[in-house]
């Protein structure tokens, strides 16, 4: 199964679970148990989730997913019952992509802070295209007075204005006027 999610916000997903070798909805509600739900986000390891799934109703369960779990473009849950097979298997995949889309409309650029090279603060950060294009601009004081707005983590919804720009690392270092925190590695933001 596939939706489509906002990136960096808690969200609960809803799935149904199949009787273990039978085609109907699972007749009689199951409980969670540790390690069936598990979340792998974007690439590296799956783990368990921080909370287990619960019963709605005609088979259908729903498990929320923290803002942290939901940090990546690709969420991809499994539901593998770990004991003696209650239910079939299943997966649910959550594509942020799509919100940043809608978040990012009127921007001219979407993209996501990068800590590898340079230790973003509250005055400053280098980052990496996402979208219309991954070609970081090279032109230095190109986005000068320009609004950068953070779309995730906690400048959530925080815009300020753009003092300087320059090209450099291989990244686009954005410097703006004073902040309340400090980006962190993966933070979305829009240029407007």
């Amino acid at each position: 199964m596939e939706v489509n999610r906002t990136f960096g916000t808690a969200t609960t997903l809803y799935f149904p679970l199949i009787d273990a070798g039978a085609a109907d909805f699972e007749s009689t509600p199951v409980t969670h148990a540790t390690g069936d739900t598990q979340v792998l986000i974007d690439t590296g390891s799956f783990a368990n989730t921080g909370t287990g799934f619960s019963h709605e109703g005609n088979g259908i369960y729903s498990l929320p997913l923290t803002a942290a779990e939901m940090s990546g473009t690709v969420i991809t849950v499994t539901i593998i019952d770990q004991g003696t097979k209650a239910y079939e298997d299943q997966s649910v995949m959550a594509f942020t992509g799509l919100g940043a889309w809608v978040e990012g409309g009127k921007s001219i650029i979407i993209g996501e802070v990068e800590t590898g090279t340079f230790t973003a603060t509250t005055a400053a950060l280098e980052g990496h295209r996402l979208s219309p294009n991954t070609t970081e601009e090279a032109t230095d004081d190109h986005y000068n007075g320009r609004l950068i707005t953070f779309t995730s983590g906690v400048l959530l919804g925080q815009q300020s204005d753009i003092t300087d720009y320059t090209s450099t690392n291989g990244q686009e270092k954005i410097t703006y006027s004073l902040l309340t925190d400090a980006p962190s590695d993966g933070d979305r933001y829009i240029i407007t």
